[in-house]
């Protein structure tokens, strides 16, 4: 018992599998309790690497457009807003401006998700139609990355219990 007391999770109470006394009984209990906070343990240690790694990506995510802004921002302070090249300035300004939103956004709803706050409406949600309009939506990047989307059931209707906009955030994300 003073072995578990001090944390060594590993270790169990030697004990008679198939004894019925009460020393045994209460053994066979601790070396449950052990392997349950030992479970416990090594889920919160994975939590907080994913956390980690979470907040790592994140930040290199947000740094990026942010870098890129500040290095227009120095260029048209140094070549005035008059300059040839402000309004293709302007333009990558407005551009990383809005990737910020969008990550802060995304950032935002994944704080949501993982507090569990975020209302989830359940409901039938045709997943071919909504394949469909991802790859129509998405079309022009599609073509732009070279990638070639084969369906093989174009016709066929699947249906999912899922909240319709999650659903298209998540095959949005995936296209």
């Amino acid at each position: 018992i003073d072995e578990v007391k001090s944390g060594n999770l590993d270790y169990k109470i030697p004990v008679d599998e198939h004894s019925k006394n009460e020393l045994d009984k209460m053994a066979r209990g601790i070396n449950e309790i052990s392997l349950a906070a030992k479970s416990v343990v090594e889920k919160e240690l994975k939590n907080q690497r994913m956390k980690s790694e979470l907040i790592s990506n994140v930040s290199h995510d947000l740094k990026t457009p942010i870098t890129s802004m500040v290095t227009y921002i120095d260029l048209l302070k140094t070549e005035g807003l008059k300059s040839k090249n402000a309004p293709s300035y302007l333009e990558v300004l407005d551009q990383k401006t809005e990737r910020l939103k969008q990550l802060t956004d995304d950032l935002f709803e994944a704080a949501k998700a993982s507090s569990g706050s975020m209302p989830v409406k359940l409901e039938k949600v045709e997943l071919t139609s909504l394949v469909n309009q991802g790859l129509g939506e998405l079309n022009r990047k599609i073509e732009e990355s070279g990638l070639t989307f084969i369906l093989n059931n174009k016709k066929d209707k699947h249906y999912v219990l899922a909240d319709g906009q999650l659903l298209w955030r998540v095959m949005e994300n995936i296209l």
